[in-house]
This record gives structure tokens, sequence and C-alpha cells, in this order.
């Protein structure tokens, strides 16, 4: 995580805004994977507040294969948040952003990520089921 703190140094959103973007996914990637190790969720936050960032240059429009790798990296985050903190919104969030996820392969006919999303989306969906309101 801190290689990629300090490429956003370098790699700034005015000067090469698509570097930028995918460092943030990276950095994305990298502070989720810590943060499913641990206990607690500030490192899941953060995953999230990078992908969320990434996701002002990789938009639909502009990159729609990045921008869906970043909406199903951001919805299994925010999966792992709600399951550890009981937050029913997220887990909605997060199947909000598998099937934007899911959209995007399938328009691609993209064979492979299209049915990890799909069996996501049941997953995620079983999962909100059995949450309480």
């Amino acid at each position: 995580a801190a290689a990629y703190r300090l490429a956003l140094t370098e790699q700034t959103r005015d000067r090469v805004p698509l570097n930028w973007a995918m460092t943030q996914n990276n950095l994305g990637n990298a502070l989720a994977a810590l943060g499913e190790r641990e206990s607690g969720t500030a490192r899941l936050e953060e995953a999230v507040a990078a992908f969320r960032l990434a996701l002002m240059e990789y938009t639909r429009d502009r990159v729609p294969l990045n921008w869906a790798f970043s909406r199903h990296t951001l919805g299994n985050v925010l999966a792992v948040l709600a399951e550890r903190t009981g937050d029913r919104a997220r887990l909605v969030e997060a199947i909000t952003c598998m099937r934007d996820a899911a959209q995007v392969y399938r328009e691609g006919g993209n064979s492979y990520w299209l049915p990890k999303a799909e069996g996501r989306i049941k997953e995620l969906e079983t999962a909100l089921a059995g949450m309480s309101k």
C-alpha cells in the first residue's frame, strides 16, 4: 500500500488521469487484501475510498471494462464491510456494484467474469435476505 501511495505523488490525476486511477485501484486492492486479513474495518474503509477515487476517472463511458472491474472489487469490499458491521445499506450497495459490473461483462461478451459476478450477486442477495432489517 505504501508503494502505491508513493506512486500517487508522481502519477497525479492532473498529469496522468488514467494512470492515477489505475494506481488508486491498485491501492484499493492492496488495502482490501490487508483489511480482509484483519478483524477491523479501517483498511477496508480506505480501500472503498481508493476505489471511489479510481472511479472518478474510470468511468463507464471512458473505460467500461476498467470501470466494471473497479465496481466488482468495490462491491466485494462493501460486502465484507457489511458482513463485519451488519450494515444492510452497504450490502445493498455491494449488490448494485456487482450488477453494474455484470451488465458491462454481459454487454462485452466477457465469458470469464460474467459468471463470477452473477454467482456473487446470488451470494450477496442470499446474505441480504438473511440479514435483519
